[in-house]
């Protein structure tokens, strides 16, 4: 006999189900031993789309796969009814009770039949409709069910109210809140589809930011071509999201509340504080309250954010039919962090929040482009010591022994701008292997820190050496900070030397993550860097010779130090870089990061080489064409606009193709003479 529909429909979603293999073992384990746990309530929670009904698929397979029964209710189907709801659990139960009791005895008496014979799974979907009915749900129907139950309540919201705030409720639940899906996740479902190339993958991570929904609309039919479905980030096809994006406004319907989202869309964390400054005028409380609730809002250790791909949807579509609108408001963002920024270093506050955020608007693409994929992180660091340096040394032999190839992916939401950084295994290790701990413990307290997991697992390793008379004939010594130490003048060599206080020079020895790939592994990294630059240091740094590290310091405004390159990662010259904060050279630093929200790197050097104004070209394809014209190399425009070399030799092989042109040489003659030239005579 052949398969039914519902047959095939279920084999081919199980085909291209990728991702949530925590939240699928999680249940799997905690189905498996439900006797061992007090909870007995999962709340899955998350934004449309976000995937939580194919997951509760999925967890019904699970059930029978474990021997489980497994029941459900669309909450939307009850339209507030208790009966309906009641109804459909006896009709699934498949039992026959034709007595003639109340529908809640009978199904009470049923579904704990069940449960004293196995485990039963009872699933809620669309939780967020069950409006009046919750009282019912909480105060009648769940306290009468067997305790072999386990209950799945799944929607847009997490449980509030009671079910928060009752002890005894909050004993009973665990909340998972569902993230969006990432990069490997959406290779893999590529590969399903037949797509193998990186680049399409790429495009989609970009366009979809692990959204999937996002990802399914952007599936191809059958009939069409995968690739065609699947264009590159600068020409996209944004009916998908519109659409996507369309379903979401439904929840937002009147002007005031989505002038408040377009606010919000500008920043990536919020309160009310800060939207009142963006809009200009204060956001009266019940406003807030409003913009908060809604779905696809939630709540962090920096403020109310909206959900990824609807903040960067909603801001792209705010810059194109307001971009005047959207440029103050941006611009105001940047005005408040700058201020707050200025204030806590007056203080003497933390402003390390308050710097990782302005950072979001600085005047570079790198920079914005990091921060746009930056993930909130809940790892923490703790120093090296005594108690933990066996773990710290297993750490370093683990990562030296298993070590892969890596690539980190990212854009910047205002240019477009893509950057694409393959690093090599061999590159991780060679930095790694030169470090040396038990010598860098003796360098000073909290000289070198370990990043650890929720979990306690280390997943990272940061060292950052003061310069001074004990540390001076170490770092003399020792690989890669003895090229800046040789590199120093006679004065300044003796002066640290004998130096019996604090210089304010560090410098940074070792930043290690073990996967370099994971977005809040990355955030934590460059945090470990602003705090010495908020600090008032002179950093040093010599990392791999690499694109990757190269743009990452110039664009937080290391500059190259002349004659401390080394050899000794082996292979290619290692430059050492330098940032100067000590004093006012930090706020000097802060001007120059950030000199507009919307200013691009091209515009600010303007008096130096105007971009070329052609429409034809792409918004980075004029910045690379007005330094092409200056005669200017890819590696000199390539560090002028803070991108990689091989992003300029793109732009330029564009351009060539655009305009039929053979070589570097007649593309610089022909926007002298055809577009700039011809523009001016």
């Amino acid at each position: 006999m052949g398969q039914t529909f519902g047959e095939r429909i279920a084999e081919m979603m199980d085909a291209h189900f990728v991702g949530r293999e925590f939240e699928l073992e999680y249940f799997r384990q905690w189905l498996a031993n439900l006797e061992e746990r007090n909870e007995r309530i999962l709340n899955l929670f998350g934004s449309t789309g976000m995937g939580k009904t194919y997951l509760l698929g999925r967890y019904a397979r699970i059930s029978e796969e474990l021997g489980a029964v497994y029941l459900s209710v669309d909450i939307r189907d009850a339209m507030g009814r208790p009966e309906r709801l009641l109804e459909s659990l006896i009709e699934q139960s498949e039992e026959d009770d034709r007595t003639e009791d109340p529908l809640l005895v009978k199904c009470h008496r049923l579904l704990n039949g069940l449960a004293e014979k196995r485990r039963v799974v009872l699933a809620f979907d669309g939780y967020e409709e069950i409006g009046a009915l919750d009282h019912w749900v909480r105060t009648v129907f769940l306290p009468g069910l067997h305790e072999n139950t386990l209950v799945l309540i799944s929607g847009r919201f997490p449980l509030e109210g009671p079910w928060k705030h009752a002890p005894a409720w909050k004993k009973l639940i665990v909340r998972l809140p569902l993230q969006a899906l990432d990069y490997e996740d959406i290779r893999s479902y590529l590969r399903r589809w037949g797509i193998e190339e990186e680049t399409a993958a790429d495009s989609v991570w970009l366009r979809t930011l692990g959204h999937p929904l996002a990802l399914s609309l952007l599936t191809p039919l059958p009939a069409e071509s995968p690739r065609a479905a699947f264009p590159p980030e600068d020409k996209p096809s944004g009916e998908p999201l519109q659409a996507l994006l369309d379903g979401w406004l439904k929840e937002a319907p009147s002007d005031e509340l989505r002038r408040l989202l377009f606010a919000a869309s500008s920043v990536h964390a919020f309160h009310q504080e800060l939207l009142s400054h963006v809009l200009g005028e204060e956001v009266p409380p019940t406003r807030f309250q409003s913009l908060t609730d809604l779905s696809f809002v939630v709540r962090t250790a920096a403020g109310w954010q909206l959900q990824e791909l609807v903040r960067e949807t909603l801001q792209r579509q705010f810059r194109e039919r307001m971009p005047d609108t959207s440029d103050a408001y941006r611009n105001r963002a940047a005005e408040y962090y700058k201020s707050k920024l200025e204030e806590g270093l007056s203080s003497g506050k933390d402003v390390l929040r308050e710097f990782a955020e302005w950072l979001r608007y600085a005047d570079n693409a790198v920079l914005r482009a990091h921060y746009r994929h930056a993930r909130e992180s809940r790892n923490y660091t703790e120093p090296l010591t005594e108690e933990n340096l066996g773990e710290a040394k297993e750490y370093v032999r683990r990562r030296l022994r298993e070590e892969k190839p890596s690539k980190v992916l990212c854009s910047d939401p205002v240019s477009g701008e893509s950057f694409r950084f393959e690093l090599g295994a061999e590159l991780g290790r060679a930095r790694l292997a030169l470090v040396p701990l038990e010598e860098l413990m003796a360098a000073g307290a909290d000289s070198i820190r370990l990043l650890r997991s929720p979990t306690g697992r280390i997943v990272g390793l940061f060292a950052v050496i003061p310069v001074c008379g004990r540390t001076y004939d170490w770092l003399a010594r020792a690989p890669v900070s003895r090229a800046y130490i040789a590199s120093l003048t006679a004065e300044e060599s003796k002066r640290i030397r004998e130096s019996k206080e604090d210089t304010g020079i560090r410098y940074v020895y070792a930043m290690d993550l073990a996967h370099l790939e994971r977005e809040e592994l990355r955030s934590d990294l460059i945090h470990a860097l602003l705090d010495p630059i908020l600090a008032g240091h002179l950093l040093v740094e010599s990392p791999p010779p690499h694109d990757y590290f190269r743009l990452g310091k110039l664009s937080l405004g290391f500059e190259p130090l002349p004659g401390a390159e080394h050899s000794d990662y082996g292979g290619e010259l290692a430059p050492t870089y330098v940032l100067d904060t000590r004093r006012e050279k930090l706020r000097r630093l802060l001007d120059r990061l950030n000199r507009g929200a919307n200013e691009t790197p091209a515009a600010i050097g303007a008096d130096e080489a105007a971009p070329v104004s052609s429409p034809e070209l792409t918004l980075r394809e004029r910045d690379v064409a007005g330094w092409l014209m200056k005669g200017l190399t890819n590696a000199e425009i390539a560090s002028r606009l803070y991108i990689s070399e091989a992003a300029v030799k793109k732009h330029v092989n564009s351009m060539l193709s655009k305009y039929g042109l053979r070589n570097r040489t007649e593309l610089a003659n022909y926007f002298h003479h055809n577009i700039n030239g011809g523009a001016s005579s």
